[in-house]
């Protein structure tokens, strides 16, 4: 078609090309999907219609070129940035398997087609069989939309980009050389030295430098947009420089950059919607505008070679799919997602085409058919992961570990603008990604005895809400503002999260002495007082997104805090947005009963648990770690509370004098019910008369344990031996003194029927290997394996409850009769209600 209108053909005026790119993105995904299709197909397909072979409206001019080979940059620095980096590491294996088989089977198998089958020479079928052993993430946006970037058989798939795409730009180099005469020694240390500079380069430098840039530049977050991408196109460029391809540096920038951006910020919003919306669906119409379908009708070759191609590429990526799904025991989903992620040929693809063509090894037929089969995988690849992926997603969701009964609910207390920001980062990192509930920004007004003073006071109030608000949306946030106006500031928090059933609350504070200050100052440490939803007390000297640990101290028996594991959830999770490792130091308790614990919330975090004996040696631990990549979270304990001791009301100013980014996490005082786990049974429903033994005479501790396991489980029965060695002997995590005097031991037992306890009191007292002082009461409690972990720990919680009393033991040794024990419990059931 030479015009339309009276307009030349094609389009020259390059307003008018943009006009009509942007219409194309914008119509043709909302039209595909209105037939159930990939929108991401649809920029495609208009290229190719646009295109010269058929309406002639577009040519593949610099512009559409350059912004094509962005958007495959773009796309190759996503799937880098937003790979999980701790699955990736656990996967490298995996990974590395995955790339292996999905290019050897296809590199193999092409080369003998296009060989022995089609009459290529060697060079030529070696360098064919490398295009379609590579593949390109076309369909990423789409596992980016459903949120299953994180599943195991993606980060594999992706992981086994680097090692596919690595190979296959490799063998073209080498292709290349050799049909020049230029394969020498020289060539080969050379590239090698090149790469191990440029790696080490972009790997030991980029991270310092865009660490300094977040934290000392601040405009809104315009430039670190701008650094990110400046960072991105140079380290591409340096890597085709340096002998290997731009999508290779694009994706080794992405892993880079990865730990540095979390998921949740404005600035991973950005970088996002700048892909989503503009420069990848310009490289959908670039591949569009390759083909020709002109040639379908000029030339068997090229159908032969396209069909060939194609036949080869999706049989061999289809098999390399199945062994490693069949290795791993991936789902059927997972397993098809892998093939359509695997399939889709582009990058590698277009380089060694364009290379091979110019120097000769393959003429216009192959091309042809190259880019027929780049578009015809380009369909297929989105369609099965479109397909596949929802089904994947169904399934991940269904898998989520004992998720939330109740909504999450983030209420921010703001005071000040230049914080205000830096806790709506905290919130949005804290808040599940699922979530549809909003954050909810707090102003408190002091009342004013003139009612002009509190106007002038609420108008101020909302006008730092109305920055929150902004900051919320630019992180693609539901933000629900409130302003009260109450006498006491502390008191009108707290209504104000009783009011929104709200589970966390986010408080800033300064790190400042104030003579009326007990722990914080009079706000807060009202607050805590009286709330009784879990609290985070924020302290940062710089941007939270820019630490690479996350350093926690957990005193001695927290984890019998009713809303431990929900702090331990919140922690893992705070831990993978940062990408950051976990390092808790437990002070005056045994790490591995902590080990257990955080190990039994599935979320993937690199973690590691070690003992200290008492505060002096863990502020000595900070004191010598580099204080400006972590960020130090103290699990601190109100008062009344099992865990409490005076000495946590002392820290936060410690860990300020020492000019430490820190957070102070006070865990939910609220039944353990609240977040999902089972009702705890009452103290005097849960002890039976007939496991209460007021008169051991045993001798030693293992005894004692055998004495009361027996009257819940025989001795005969196969768990008995079982459960006495963990109970007695290796009783790491098994055993807490709650009291001097006073053990609970605990353990989830299989087959067991609801919750047992056991109560023995030995009045001479028995040694104890991990005791500094005899023995006199010991509590077994004993739960069904086939509940939750947060079950237990609720049920665990609350019988500690009951044991920390000051008085206890002498109470216990008191008693004579089972009566006696029973009245008394009774009576605190009575004080508790």
């Amino acid at each position: 078609m030479d015009s339309i209108l009276g307009m030349p053909l094609p389009v020259e005026d390059p307003i008018l090309i943009f006009g009509l790119c942007m219409v194309v993105i914008l119509a043709t995904p909302l039209i595909f999907e209105r037939f159930k299709l990939p929108g991401l197909i649809g920029p495609i397909v208009a290229g190719v219609v646009l295109g010269s072979s058929v309406l002639n409206v577009l040519e593949r001019g610099q512009a559409i070129e350059l912004l094509g080979n962005v958007g495959l940059l773009y796309i190759m620095f996503l799937s880098g940035l937003e790979i999980n980096m701790n699955q990736f590491r656990r996967n490298r294996d995996r990974s590395f398997a995955f790339g292996v088989i999905t290019f050897t089977i296809p590199q193999l198998a092409g080369t003998l087609i296009f060989h022995y089958l089609l009459g290529f020479d060697w060079i030529a079928a070696i360098l064919i069989a490398s295009m379609f052993a590579s593949h390109t993430l076309v369909p990423y946006p789409i596992i980016s939309r459903l949120g299953i970037m994180k599943n195991d058989a993606v980060v594999t798939t992706v992981g086994g980009t680097i090692l596919t795409d690595t190979v296959a730009l490799l063998v073209l180099v080498v292709v290349a050389r050799a049909f020049e005469g230029e394969l020498t020694t020289m060539f080969w240390v050379s590239l090698a030295l090149a790469m191990v500079i440029y790696v080490a380069a972009v790997i030991y430098l980029l991270p310092p430098l865009a660490r300094w840039f977040f934290r000392n530049v601040e405009d809104g977050g315009k430039s670190e947009f701008v650094f990110v991408l400046a960072v991105v196109f140079i380290g591409a460029f340096l890597a085709r420089a340096v002998g290997t391809e731009a999508i290779l540096g694009a994706f080794l920038v992405g892993l880079t950059l990865n730990r540095l951006i979390p998921e949740r910020s404005r600035l991973m919003t950005r970088i996002q919607f700048f892909g989503d919306a503009f420069i990848i669906p310009f490289f959908l119409i670039f591949i569009g505008l390759l083909v020709d379908v002109s040639v379908l009708f000029s030339s068997l070759t090229a159908w032969v070679v396209m069909i060939s191609m194609l036949a080869t590429n999706v049989i061999t990526k289809f098999i390399a799919a199945g062994v490693t799904r069949r290795i791993y025991n991936y789902t059927a989903a997972e397993g098809w997602v892998m093939f359509g992620l695997s399939t889709c040929e582009a990058a590698a693809t277009l380089a060694a085409t364009l290379v091979g063509y110019e120097l000769g090894i393959i003429g216009d037929d192959v091309l042809n058919g190259v880019v027929l089969m780049i578009f015809a995988t380009c369909i297929l690849g989105p369609s099965v992961v479109d397909r596949f992926g929802r089904q994947v997603a169904r399934e991940q969701d269904e898998q989520q570990y004992e998720p939330r009964q109740a909504p999450q609910r983030v209420l921010v207390p703001l005071a000040n603008p230049a914080t205000s920001e830096a806790l709506i980062n905290v919130a949005a990192l804290l808040r599940d990604g699922k979530s549809e509930e909003a954050i909810y920004p707090l102003s408190v007004i002091a009342e004013e005895t003139e009612a002009e003073d509190t106007d002038n006071s609420v108008v101020a109030a909302e006008r730092l809400l109305a920055h929150a608000v902004v900051h919320g949306v630019e992180l693609d946030l539901p933000v629900n503002p409130v302003t009260r106006v109450a006498r006491n500031p502390a008191s009108g928090i707290v209504e104000a999260a009783t009011e929104r059933r709200i589970s966390d609350i986010v408080i800033g504070w300064n790190g400042t002495r104030s003579a009326r200050q007990r722990i914080f100052g009079s706000v807060i440490d009202q607050m805590l007082e009286q709330a009784p939803q879990q609290v985070w007390v924020c302290k940062f000297d710089h941007g939270v997104s820019t630490f690479q640990r996350l350093v926690v101290l957990l005193p001695a028996m927290i984890d019998h805090n009713p809303g431990f594991y929900e702090a331990v959830r919140s922690l893992k999770h705070l831990a993978a947005q940062l990408g950051a490792d976990l390092q808790g130091y437990v002070v005056g308790d045994t790490a591995e009963a902590y080990r257990q614990h955080f190990a039994a919330v599935p979320i993937e975090t690199s973690s590691g648990f070690t003992e200290v004996p008492d505060w002096t040696g863990a502020i000595a631990h900070l004191k010598g770690a580099p204080s400006d990549k972590d960020l130090v979270v103290l699990v601190s304990a109100r008062e009344g509370t099992v865990a409490y001791d005076r000495t946590l009301e002392r820290l936060p100013q410690r860990l300020a004098d020492l000019r430490l980014s820190f957070m102070v996490l006070y865990p939910s005082e609220r039944g353990a019910h609240y977040f999902g786990a089972a009702q705890p049974l009452a103290l005097e429903t849960l002890l039976s008369p007939e496991r209460v033994l007021l008169d051991l005479t045993t001798t030693t501790y293992e005894e004692t344990v055998d004495t009361l396991l027996s009257q819940v489980i025989d001795r005969d029965d196969p768990r008995h031996s079982s459960l006495l060695k963990a109970l007695a002997f290796d009783d790491v995590g098994y055993a807490s003194e709650v009291l001097p005097g006073v053990i609970i031991s605990h353990a989830r037992v299989p087959k067991l029927k609801g919750p047992r306890l056991c109560l023995g009191v030995h009045r001479r007292g028995i040694q104890r290997d991990r005791s500094d002082r005899p023995v006199h009461v010991v509590v077994l409690l004993l739960t069904s394996a086939q509940g939750t972990t947060q079950d237990h720990l609720a049920q665990l919680a609350d019988v500690a409850q009951y044991f920390s009393r000051g008085d206890l033991l002498e109470k216990l040794m008191a008693f004579t009769t089972v009566d006696q024990l029973q009245g008394w419990l009774e009576q605190q059931a009575l004080v508790r209600t």
